[in-house]
């Protein structure tokens, strides 16, 4: 019993250093939805409103894609503590993330009554790549992790125990689950999918206590409640609309153009059978499941630079062969019927909400995969080393480990920086700061919409007042390219150079392509890799 608390102890310990080592440093710097979350959340603490004027909103509309606002709640009492910075936006994921892997150890336990399938589960979700990733930024995805992981075991536990226990852990579950609907988009269709098997697996227990789901029961229908008319709404369906396969399919499937070329040949009974859009999409979202099985996605490569480290995917390549050993003694050994139908649902349902978007395969919509990739790992190693029993197996196994780990280490501390510092939006603060020191020179700075959502880069970089942020009129939209936002001396726009540098005296910051050779280039902000990255001119 001991050796066991002291292990999961050592685990923690170490899921907390990786997790918060550097973190305000890197990834390099935060991107836009980052310091969304930084400044909104500054902003409710010093006024109780967001950055367009909404009192302690229910969605924080952001950039125009109405994000759910539970992790922008939780930065606020880190900012409160903290101080508007890095380190205090990425903190509550960063704790989370810890606290996740805690909990796996606990649910893992609880389904597979084994304590050390659990403790394996828990060791390599704290080392996983994929975890990792999204522990150390500002991303709402990974806290639904989290909540799912502790919804599940307080399930688990309240099936098992009797009396006044019941409440508790139920109300708890309920929470969790309910809570994970206000973190994330896709864990709107994750968390109904699980929670119905959960209820279809233990009908016959849940029936007999009946009575004690009474305030559990109404705790869901609380939250729900203000959740429906938030979901229902043109807001809610925002992102949902610009990122489903629905709102864009390509002009070669659209069902108008295949109507009307069956139209013409008289065909058009047949092509409403046949081009239906319903069947149209179909294997549009399979294709997307499916890519999301593939290899170089999950052992490689990735999908975009912010998502993984370079020359790393989101897996470990050595846990291939466990990872299919695993899904094999789950099918085969005798566990609980219950356990292995949890386990495989949650797994097959996990890249669901990222199937019906484009730009798949993604790591961060489908990353509800954890921790089921980190339990088929353990479950291959255990009953592997448990059948061999050879000494000299384990050493290779965890001299592949040490390996592949010690790789990835390198990888992410010292080359993801230099390389993959452009697509983490390195250089705003910098400009913002440089801009900052020098505005007094100039009549008015104008900010390229270019450098992307530029305008929250720089009211979180320089923590400008929410208060007077919001009596000046404040957000105007998020939408990309918006012209209108502004504060103080800086107008949000495209740079027209040769037009706007004879209407006041002006000083531009943008990319290097927006400015002209003969331009006075003041400062010249580089990438981490030394190439220039954002010119600030007069």
């Amino acid at each position: 019993m001991r050796n066991r608390f002291e292990l999961i102890f050592l685990i923690l310990v170490l899921a907390f250093i990786l997790r918060f080592f550097n973190l305000g440093q890197n990834p390099p710097s935060l991107n836009w939805d980052e310091t969304a979350h930084g400044y909104n959340a500054y902003s409710i603490l010093k006024t109780g409103r967001d950055e367009y004027g909404l009192k302690l909103p229910l969605y924080f509309r952001s950039f125009d894609d109405y994000k759910p606002p539970l992790y922008t709640y939780l930065v606020v009492p880190s900012v409160a503590i903290f101080g508007l910075n890095d380190y205090a936006v990425r903190f509550p994921s960063a704790l989370l993330g810890t606290l996740a892997v805690l909990f796996t150890y606990l649910m893992v336990a609880e389904l597979f009554k084994n304590r050390k399938i659990a403790l394996f589960t828990a060791f390599f979700l704290a080392v996983s790549p994929w975890h990792l990733q999204f522990s150390r930024v500002a991303f709402e995805s990974n806290t639904a992790i989290f909540w799912a992981v502790l919804g599940t075991w307080t399930f688990l536990k309240a099936i098992k125990s009797t009396g006044n226990s019941i409440i508790a852990w139920m109300t708890l579950s309920t929470f969790a689950f309910s809570a994970n609907l206000y973190t994330y988009h896709s864990s709107r269709v994750f968390v109904p999918l699980f929670v119905i098997v959960l209820f279809s697996l233990f009908y016959k227990k849940l029936f007999q206590i009946k009575k004690s789901l009474i305030l559990p029961i109404l705790l869901v229908f609380l939250m729900v409640a203000f959740l429906i008319p938030i979901a229902l709404s043109d807001a809610g369906q925002v992102r949902f609309k610009g990122a489903s396969v629905y709102s864009d399919l390509s002009p070669k499937y659209k069902e108008s153009n295949l109507l009307l070329d069956d139209e013409q040949n008289g065909q058009l009974l047949v092509g409403m059978i046949l081009h239906n859009r319903r069947l149209v999409y179909a294997p549009i979202i399979l294709k997307n499941y499916f890519s999301h099985f593939d290899p170089s996605f999950l052992f490689f490569a990735a999908d975009m630079d912010r998502h993984h480290a370079p020359l790393m995917g989101l897996l470990y390549l050595w846990e291939l062969p466990f990872i299919v050993a695993g899904i094999y003694f789950l099918v085969r050994k005798q566990i609980a019927n219950s356990s292995k139908i949890l386990v495989l649902w949650w797994f097959a349902i996990a890249p669901i909400a990222a199937s019906v978007t484009w730009g798949v395969p993604h790591s961060l919509r489908s990353v509800m995969y954890l921790p089921m990739y980190q339990i088929f790992t353990a479950l291959g190693i255990y009953f592997f080393l448990k059948k061999s029993k050879s000494k000299l197996i384990t050493v290779f196994i965890s001299i592949s480990f040490l390996l592949n780990f010690s790789f990835y280490l390198h990888q992410y501390h010292h080359h993801m920086p230099l390389e993959f510092s452009e697509a983490w939006k390195y250089g705003r603060k910098q400009a913002a700061l440089y801009s900052e020191s020098i505005k007094d020179n100039y009549d008015r700075v104008i900010v390229s919409t270019k450098l992307e959502q530029p305008h929250e880069f720089w009211l979180y970089y320089l923590k400008y007042d929410p208060k007077t942020y919001l009596e000046t009129g404040g957000t105007v939209s998020g939408g990309f390219l918006e012209e209108r936002n502004k504060f103080d001396k800086y107008l949000f726009r495209p740079i027209d150079y040769e037009r706007q540098k004879y209407e006041a005296r002006t000083l531009f910051v943008g990319y290097p392509e927006e400015f002209p050779q003969h331009g006075n280039i003041l400062k010249t902000i580089n990438y981490l890799n030394g190439e220039p990255a954002i010119y600030v001119g007069e």
